[in-house]
């Protein structure tokens, strides 16, 4: 990973230790840490870390995540942000290690939905792609950096001409994460 490709990045809740190895950048959660909103249970939370550009217009954007161990609830994957109100993100999601996972969360007005896509074995790399179009979006995912698959496609209502997007990460458990950002384009 290219350094200068970096610069216009910023953090949304900076993680606990954030270095760069040869593969990318090393990044370590913050225990408890997520991206939900159910306000009807009056459980919002929004202190995950988010890697991000601003971008206008239509755009895409590709990263990929490395990880070698991961526990119940770790996540690493992609985000789109409006605001704390509006976004969404795709990823690895390990609710269950026996059966690891796609996640996809939309939240829209402070309320999230999740779907998900059950993996038939455990992975260790996963990459991740958004495109915008207007006001629509489009998550895909691969395994291979090959061939991707689109897991959902949707629309944020309350759109902005700047959307913030790229690579987020959380442990809602009581223990650290550590996934490495190895490509973001």
């Amino acid at each position: 990973m290219l350094l200068d490709s970096l610069k216009n990045f910023s953090w949304y809740n900076e993680p606990q230790n954030v270095r760069f190895v040869e593969e990318g950048m090393l990044v370590e959660t913050f225990p408890q840490t997520d991206f939900w909103c159910a306000e009807h249970h009056n459980f919002l939370k929004d202190d995950g870390h988010f890697f991000y550009t601003e971008k206008q217009g239509n755009f895409s954007l590709l990263l990929k995540w490395h990880w070698n161990t991961a526990v119940s609830s770790d996540q690493c994957g992609i985000m789109v942000r409006i605001d704390s109100n509006n976004w969404a993100k795709m990823g690895f999601l390990s609710p269950d290690l026996s059966i690891p996972q796609i996640g996809c969360v939309i939240t829209s007005q402070a309320s999230s939905d999740w779907s998900s896509h059950y993996l038939s074995s455990p992975i260790s790399d996963l990459w991740c792609k958004v495109i915008r179009r207007g006001n629509d979006f489009v998550f895909l995912y691969s395994l291979d950096g090959l061939k991707f698959h689109q897991i959902r496609m949707f629309s944020i209502k309350e759109i902005t001409s700047v959307v913030k997007t790229g690579a987020y990460c959380c442990s809602p458990q009581k223990h650290t994460f550590e996934c490495i950002l190895e490509n973001i384009e």
